[in-house]
């Protein structure tokens, strides 16, 4: 296995911008407590998946460029750990809209993301 510097530099500047910018997302939703985590992994999805297909089909990106975005900025703007957090320190009657609405929205705006992107590839 060789390790890509410009990749792992890449990953950790992205880091850094992605994690500002869930911080500043936080604290601009904090009154709105659980729904800034969903709100930041169903767009973070979104961005995901619209990119992916554009760098696949239209920008053809070098790895460490595709690493910034999609683990870096992506990486660090989304996250697991803290929706499971959110619904456990909410309880249930909020967990449970909380899991359906992160759920089945992921998988819509992956579709919707996918979708946009193909409309901008075919540009």
């Amino acid at each position: 296995m060789k390790l890509n510097l410009q990749s792992i530099i890449a990953v950790g500047i992205g880091g850094a911008l992605g994690g500002m910018l869930r911080q500043a997302i936080e604290l601009g939703m904090q009154n709105q407590a659980p729904f800034g985590t969903v709100v930041i992994n169903l767009t973070g999805t979104l961005v995901s998946a619209f990119l992916v297909v554009v760098f696949a089909n239209k920008l053809k990106v070098t790895q460490p460029v595709a690493d910034f975005a999609l683990v870096g900025i992506l990486g660090a703007y989304t996250t697991y750990s803290s929706a499971i957090l959110d619904m456990v320190k909410h309880g249930w009657l909020i967990a449970i809209p909380y899991l359906l609405l992160s759920l089945f929205g992921g998988v819509a705006v992956v579709f919707i993301g996918r979708w946009l992107a193909r409309k901008v590839v075919a540009l």
